[in-house]
């Protein structure tokens, strides 16, 4: 290849010079064209996979505080319910009247001996059923 040279004049050898300097920046410009878009697109990419991550986040939090408050929910049902059942055991059984009485003892209605702490103990019953019970 370099033998080819040889029969070449020096203004022919610039010129074949110049060309090849002009190919190189036409290679080096398109190029650094192709990385510029490269890197363009990656930056796009990255800006929705961070906004994906914050819709994401964002959903993981509402979707915790939705279960924080369906447990604090369930919880304060479970609460009810059983508060509720004791007093339908309450209301339901035959010892009604040991249940006034204590909460008679309670409200120092009744001069009681040592049973009276271990039936307040076990009294549920608000006073307002007790004064409607007093008729």
């Amino acid at each position: 290849m370099g033998e080819d040279l040889d029969s070449l004049s020096m203004k022919e050898l610039q010129n074949l010079e110049h060309q090849l300097d002009s190919a190189l920046k036409h290679i080096r410009s398109r190029k650094n064209q192709l990385m510029h878009e490269s890197i363009s697109e990656l930056q796009r990419k990255d800006k929705a996979l961070q906004e994906q991550n914050n819709q994401l986040s964002k959903k993981v939090k509402e979707r915790e505080k939705e279960l924080a408050q369906q447990n604090q929910w369930e919880q304060q049902n479970q609460e009810l319910n059983s508060s509720s059942f004791v007093l339908q055991q309450q209301l339901d059984s035959p010892n009604l009247g040991e249940a006034y009485q204590s909460t008679a003892e309670e409200n120092g209605e009744v001069e009681g001996g040592s049973n009276s702490q271990q039936q307040t103990a076990n009294t549920v019953m608000p006073p307002w059923m007790i004064r409607h019970l007093n008729g």
